[in-house]
């Protein structure tokens, strides 16, 4: 006597999808994990580094940067040059960019890992 389940399946054709969905479930979390901690970065200091060359080093991501004045300033780091740097996408004036005198950084964070 067979126990047929939902659309006439077996028991043991409705295991092997239940496990098959599963294994599939499982690949993609660990795809997913691996990929995470290939992705992290580790910030190290360089001997001659200066604020200039830690922007430089930053161009594409999203950083804040403290100004001497004490004020913060968030966004993604479009350009560098000698004089300025160019936050674009500011962090809750995404509308909105910035050009910063490199001078008056006294700061930079940035983000390496998904802590």
């Amino acid at each position: 006597m067979r126990i047929y389940l939902l659309a006439n399946q077996s028991v043991t054709r409705q295991n092997q999808l239940i496990m098959k969905h599963y294994s599939l479930l499982i690949a993609i979390i660990v795809a997913v994990a691996c990929g995470s901690l290939h992705a992290q970065e580790k910030a190290s200091l360089q001997p001659n580094a200066s604020i200039l060359s830690v922007l430089q080093g930053t161009a594409g991501k999203t950083v804040e940067v403290h100004l001497r004045s004490g004020e913060k300033m968030g966004g993604k780091v479009s350009q560098v040059n000698e004089n300025m740097v160019h936050l674009s996408s500011l962090t809750g004036a995404e509308y909105f960019d910035a050009f910063v005198d490199v001078k008056d950084v006294s700061a930079v964070i940035v983000r390496v890992a998904g802590r």
